[in-house]
């Protein structure tokens, strides 16, 4: 019985050390794009979550058959401007209180992120080449603000960042390239699910509270 603990313990000790790696790669130029999206894990284990396959497009002039549903068709509901406004209004309200409860537990899983590759590179160009100079320093600043917050929250043992602004001063052209590495210990996503789930049982507690003590009033 001790022998398998002991192997028990064992196991779970190598899955907690298990490291994944996330690998985004994503260029754009001009009207072409291409997007990758791997996880993989040691041996060579891989797996490519984007692309997927799609579904087939309909061919050429193929019409899709839309069945009607019998009987007489409800009015069209009239559209209420300040409603949706209002509906849109609490819908970011909710999110923003979302994201202040589980921020605790994802900034956990942040810190233990290590960034082992980051290319930004980018490629501009305008019209006119005093337009295109002013882009070029804009770009700048807002890689180095966006670079400054992330690095504050990933690994300190992560790389030093690939970073580049192309200008374009021939005519009009955008490009962008990004490409990283990340790799997250398993364990880590296992406490941070843990500190999640904690999270939102603690609020469901809370809710139901205030109803067990009106029941027992």
């Amino acid at each position: 019985m001790w022998w398998l603990i002991l192997i028990f313990f064992f196991l779970f000790c190598v899955l907690v050390m298990v490291p994944l790696n996330l690998e985004l790669y994503y260029r754009r130029r001009g009207q072409d794009h291409c997007l990758s999206l791997v996880v993989s894990t040691w041996f060579d284990i891989k797996y490519q979550l984007i692309p997927r396959e799609r579904p087939p497009k309909p061919a050429p002039g193929s019409k899709a058959v839309m069945k009607e549903p019998r009987g007489v068709l409800p009015e069209k509901e009239k559209k209420n401007p300040a409603g949706e406004t209002l509906k849109l209004f609490r819908r970011l309200i909710s999110y923003i209180h979302l994201g202040q409860k589980v921020w605790p537990a994802l900034e956990f899983l942040l810190h233990r992120t290590e960034l082992r590759r980051f290319e930004w590179r980018t490629l501009v160009g305008l019209p006119d080449a005093a337009h295109t100079g002013m882009a070029v320093g804009g770009l700048w600043s807002i890689k180095g603000a966006v670079l400054a917050a992330l690095y504050r929250l990933v690994s300190k043992k992560s790389v030093l960042p690939e970073v580049a602004v192309v200008p374009h001063f021939t005519g009009s052209s955008f490009g962008l390239l990004i490409h990283c590495i990340f790799t997250i210990r398993l364990g880590h996503i296992m406490v941070t699910a843990v500190k999640l789930a904690f999270v939102f049982i603690r609020d469901g507690l809370r809710k139901a509270l205030p109803f067990t003590r009106l029941l027992k009033g």
